[in-house]
């Protein structure tokens, strides 16, 4: 592999730590053919973040060249049962020379150290997915199958365009509320929905942060109007038809019961792709 996503937006400028639209719709497209592909086989990757999404080489790059000029460094010689071994310093392939240059790659979903066959009785965890990319039924302990794949793409949409997470998971003490329930609480400011009795109805966790009459959080925070829109305009990295588009498809993904999001194959028909090339 050439390498990942975060690597190549960390080494961007300060203040332009983002990925430009044409490129950013490549990435997620690629993704998103991915996702597919797992999904059909009752798995659930429960990881997917910037860290975890590849790009292959330049098939233009003479590696036997590059090694000829940079030989690998060489770790300090060990001793073994046998013999004295002397191991080589992982060193990664050098980046693109600029953005440009990807524009041709092709990108890959990988570490699948925490995926899951999504069948109850074949799950090793319910501790998944990145906190500021996990999905609202995977806080809740309720059930999850595929869709938290979905949840998180949606993030990575915004985070890949404006270079800043989509939601923030800290304490907000000022109203009372824990890093999880504030991230509740982002959850509905973000998408304008409440959350369902039937979907509390089966979250573990449920009584802990909503009233059973209301199925609101226990707190009763203020209920802003926070569309995907404001934020996305807020980084004027995209134009406003773009914002719109953008935030109809995020708002697809982003649906707060698992029921009502997209499968994988299902975006990939969306307006979102057809606006400029991928």
């Amino acid at each position: 592999m050439g390498g990942d996503v975060k690597s190549l937006v960390r080494g961007l400028p300060r203040g332009k730590r983002y990925v430009p639209l044409p490129l950013a719709k490549r990435i997620l497209r690629h993704v998103l053919e991915g996702l597919v592909q797992i999904h059909s086989l009752g798995v659930a990757h429960t990881d997917l973040k910037h860290d975890n999404i590849m790009f292959d080489v330049d098939p233009s790059l003479d590696i036997p060249s590059l090694l000829a000029r940079n030989p690998p460094r060489l770790n300090i010689p060990e001793q073994t049962w046998e013999d004295t071994m002397q191991t080589a310093v992982s060193q990664p392939l050098p980046p693109p020379s600029s953005l440009d240059d990807l524009h041709t790659r092709n990108f890959f979903i990988a570490d699948f150290g925490s995926a899951q066959i999504v069948e109850p009785d074949e799950r090793t965890t319910d501790h998944i997915t990145p906190c500021a990319l996990r999905a609202p039924e995977t806080i809740l302990l309720g059930p999850w199958n595929q869709r938290v794949d979905i949840w998180a793409f949606g993030c990575l949409v915004f985070e890949l365009i404006t270079g800043h997470n989509l939601f923030e998971y800290v304490p907000y003490p000022d109203r009372g509320l824990d890093a999880a329930a504030g991230h509740l609480w982002q959850m509905i400011c973000f998408t304008g929905e409440e959350f369902e009795p039937k979907q509390l109805r089966w979250s573990q966790r449920a009584t802990q942060y909503f009233e059973r009459t209301t199925c609101y959080l226990k707190e009763n925070p203020p209920r802003f109007i926070y569309p995907f829109e404001t934020p996305l305009r807020k980084y004027k990295v995209i134009s406003e038809e773009d914002v719109l588009v953008t935030a109809t498809f995020m708002r697809r993904c982003l649906r707060l019961d698992p029921d009502d999001r997209p499968t994988a194959e299902q975006l990939l028909d969306d307006p979102f792709w057809t606006e400029r090339s991928v």
